[in-house]
């Protein structure tokens, strides 16, 4: 199977448009079908119905589908650490939840690179928690709110709590609410989150069918959009006290206190036994850096 076709594939797959693909990687149509029949001929299957309208996967291509970003990923990232070890560097590549991603983490490594200077670090932020990538060494840490099972040879550590506010701008007129006030409540839910509406649906209560039916003003897959949400619409929204902490200072958005609620998400940092015992000073530093924040 060649990279490129397969490549290809996945964008038209994400796409579903061959013609949008084409002109974005800047081949022409009959150049970009020529590569998906070479796909399809290797491996001797259908994996797309065209139409007047764009292009759907097949059965066949459901199945190619659901493996191509592992591979695509695990690809670059061989091509990364093959780089970076011709050049006598080493490459570690981080994947985490956004709340971390995007707030304690780019700090910590910045704080890392003074003594890991040799060390190409990459960040790759995700919605929410999935350690497929940790399993098939696409990724070497993973920083999220779920803890896996240990039998896959996969380390967990405790990194300490992340407290979910429910924030909103400081011209809301509510300061303070009762819990069985909360779904009454404008809403704006990162419904994506599963770690999230979980630990909502037990503390308020209520089932998830509740949940839908609350007064939703939109679902979302991020934290963030909510809260640019929140700023922009007389709304209220539920995100990390990670996010609410680097975001407060330099915004307009206000803590709003609930009576008789509390959620506490655990953080883990979670990579495998063979990673660890080559890498074991970094993870240790990586460690104590970001329980330094959290606590």
């Amino acid at each position: 199977m060649h990279i490129d076709s397969l490549n290809y594939f996945y964008q038209v797959a994400n796409s579903k448009s061959i013609s949008t693909v084409a002109k974005n990687s800047h081949i022409s149509q009959s150049a970009l079908s020529q590569q998906i029949a070479k796909l399809e001929n290797k491996l001797n299957v259908k994996l797309f119905n065209r139409t007047n309208r764009g292009v759907s996967l097949t059965p066949e291509g459901e199945i190619l589908f659901k493996y191509s970003e592992t591979i695509l990923n695990a690809y670059n990232k061989m091509q990364e650490e093959l780089y970076h070890s011709i050049n006598q560097k080493k490459f570690i590549s981080i994947e985490a939840v956004e709340s971390i991603g995007q707030t304690i983490l780019p700090i910590a490594i910045s704080k890392l690179k003074k003594v890991y200077d040799s060390h190409t670090i990459n960040i790759n932020n995700i919605d929410c928690c999935s350690h497929t990538n940790l399993l098939n060494n696409v990724r070497d840490i993973f920083i999220c709110y779920h803890k896996p099972e240990s039998n896959n040879g996969i380390i967990s550590k405790a990194l300490g709590n992340d407290e979910i506010f429910l924030v909103a701008d400081k011209s809301f007129p509510i300061n303070t609410i009762h819990k069985n006030e909360i779904l009454n409540l404008p809403l704006i839910l990162a419904s994506d989150k599963k770690c999230l509406k979980e630990s909502l649906i037990k503390e308020l209560e209520c089932s998830e069918e509740d949940l839908n039916k609350a007064n939703i003003l939109y679902k979302t897959n991020s934290y963030f959009a909510a809260l640019n949400g929140v700023l922009s619409a007389k709304a209220v929204a539920f995100i990390p006290a990670s996010i609410y902490h680097n975001y407060a200072p330099s915004t307009r958005i206000k803590r709003i206190n609930i009576e008789d609620f509390s959620i506490e998400l655990t953080l883990y940092i979670c990579y495998l036994d063979s990673f660890y015992k080559t890498n074991s000073n970094f993870v240790k530093s990586l460690k104590n850096i970001l329980k330094g924040y959290l606590n």
